[in-house]
Parts: C-alpha cells; sequence; structure tokens
C-alpha cells in the first residue's frame, strides 16, 4: 500500500457507537476524507471519533431506514471525492481490505459500483458457514451513479452501470454492543421483514433467477421463494446449519443458528399479526 491516502470518501453510519469508534476509524485510517452520519447519539460517539480523527466531518440526520440515511448522505455531506465507502461502525476495516480498496479506485474500468461481503464473528469466532459468507451489499460507489431504496431492514442498490465484487472485505462485529442489543435491534427488523415478506409474496419467482450466477440475484430469488415456504423458521435453521455447514462453526454457529431460528419465528408471527389484523379491519 502506498504512504498516501487513499481518494474515497468514507460515510460511517453511527447511533451510540462509542464503543466502535477507535476500532472503526482507526481501521480507515488510509481514507483520505471521513464522513459521520449521526442520528442523535446520546453518548460519546462524537467525541470519541474527533478524538480518534480530527478531520472527521460530522452531520446529523434523523434514521428513518438505511437506505434514507445512505441517501441522505449521498445528498448532503459535501462530497470530496467521487468514490464514496459506506461503513457501519461495527465493520472494521482490514489492511487487505484497504490495499483492494486502492487499487480498484485508481483503476475501476467501466465499474459504478462495488459489492463487499463482511466476516462476521461471534463470540470471538468468524461465522464462515452460518452467515452465508460471502454475503455481499453494495457499499462501494461512484457518485451520482446508485442510489439506494428500502428493502426490508436493510437496502438494495438502483443503478444502470456495471458493478464488481471486491476479494477481501472487513471484520464485522455486529455483537460488539452485547447480545441483548443485537436481540433488540433485531426486534424491530422483524417487524420491517414482516412487512417485506408480504411484498415479496406478490412477486414472481423466476427459475433462472435462481440459478443465476450473480450471488446478489440468486439471494434475493431465494428470499423471494422463502417467502412463500410454511415453517421458514425451520427450514431456515436446516438451510443454515446443515445444508450451509454452519456446524463447522461449531458452539458459535448452533447458538447463531438458534438466534436467526428465533427472529424467523418473530418474523412470522408478526406477518401472521399483520394478517389478523388487516382481516379484522
Amino acid at each position: 500500500m502506498s504512504h498516501q491516502r487513499i481518494p474515497v470518501t468514507a460515510i460511517v453510519l453511527t447511533h451510540n457507537e462509542e464503543a466502535n469508534m477507535r476500532p472503526c476509524l482507526s481501521g480507515l485510517a488510509q481514507i483520505d476524507d471521513v464522513v459521520l452520519v449521526d442520528s442523535g447519539s446520546r453518548d460519546a460517539t462524537l467525541d470519541a471519533a474527533r478524538a480518534i480523527r480530527p478531520d472527521v466531518r460530522i452531520f446529523d440526520n434523523p434514521f428513518e431506514d438505511f437506505a434514507q440515511q445512505r441517501n441522505w448522505a449521498l445528498d448532503n455531506a459535501i462530497l470530496k471525492h467521487d468514490w464514496v465507502l459506506f461503513v457501519d461502525a461495527d465493520e472494521y476495516s482490514t489492511p487487505e481490505f484497504m490495499d483492494e480498496l486502492e487499487r480498484f479506485v485508481a483503476d475501476p474500468g467501466d465499474s459504478v459500483g462495488a459489492f463487499i461481503a463482511g466476516k462476521n464473528y461471534f463470540l470471538g469466532t468468524w461465522l464462515k458457514w452460518s452467515t452465508l459468507y460471502p454475503s455481499h451489499q453494495l457499499r462501494l460507489l461512484k457518485r451520482g451513479e446508485v442510489r439506494f431504496e428500502k428493502s426490508g431492514h436493510g437496502q438494495s442498490e438502483v443503478t444502470d452501470g456495471s458493478l464488481a465484487y471486491m476479494r477481501e472485505g472487513w471484520r464485522h462485529e455486529a455483537f460488539s454492543k452485547g447480545i441483548s442489543q443485537w436481540i433488540a435491534r433485531h426486534n424491530r427488523y422483524t417487524s420491517e421483514e414482516a412487512a417485506e415478506f408480504k411484498r415479496l409474496r406478490g412477486q414472481s419467482i423466476v427459475l433462472r433467477d435462481l440459478l443465476n450466477g450473480d450471488p446478489v440475484k440468486r439471494r434475493r430469488a431465494l428470499k423471494r421463494l422463502g417467502a412463500r415456504l410454511p415453517l421458514r423458521p425451520v427450514w431456515l435453521f436446516l438451510y443454515l446449519y446443515v445444508v450451509r455447514l454452519g456446524f463447522l462453526d461449531g458452539y458459535p454457529g448452533w447458538l447463531y443458528c438458534c438466534l436467526v431460528f428465533s427472529n424467523m419465528v418473530a418474523t412470522d408471527a408478526k406477518v401472521r399479526e399483520f394478517a389478523s389484523r388487516a382481516g379484522g379491519e
């Protein structure tokens, strides 16, 4: 890696992320321009960010959903560079990822964005199998070429341009603030996923999408199929733990698959609840 900073604007979404600021921003040391888009943190997130990265630029915007927050940042953060990297506070970049990022933005070809797959950790263990690694998200983009739209509790990209896949990724510490916080956060996520399942049931399933060589298109087709399956929590657990070899992640993999199972149970219960309320109106 060169000693010059990489000509990229990194946008970090934050909300009460004091504990994550040091590993997150330290991993972005090579990035030339770092922006925080905060949604009303009540802890020392912003002070910690300034102490670690004095040149950080901070904006505030109420959080509605990930797509809205990312689009707001693209429109309002006064981006210094054409290439933008979206990072969540619990995602810690590695030197290997920075090396690849530097090479990519120096010669992106006709690509207007790139998918990145983080390595998910739980109880100090990389869950290579039970988290469906590599599970890609569009996080690197060229300004003006990509927008986001809400999809479940996350987002999907909207673009007519060519998209690439990066080999390296960051360390994703989704449980960095504790299992209790993760469960509380996913209570909100399951409500959003329940609404998404209702929408997906109205979409057609095309066989070629299920067999598509593009991993993102294939994963989204599988999600449309899953929205129609009975006993979804059971099938999801078996898929993660058996078919996708989650048992190779040891006891942390077992616990993680159980947590995902419980989330799907909650999602299905909320789908039924929504339907019951709609039927009673």
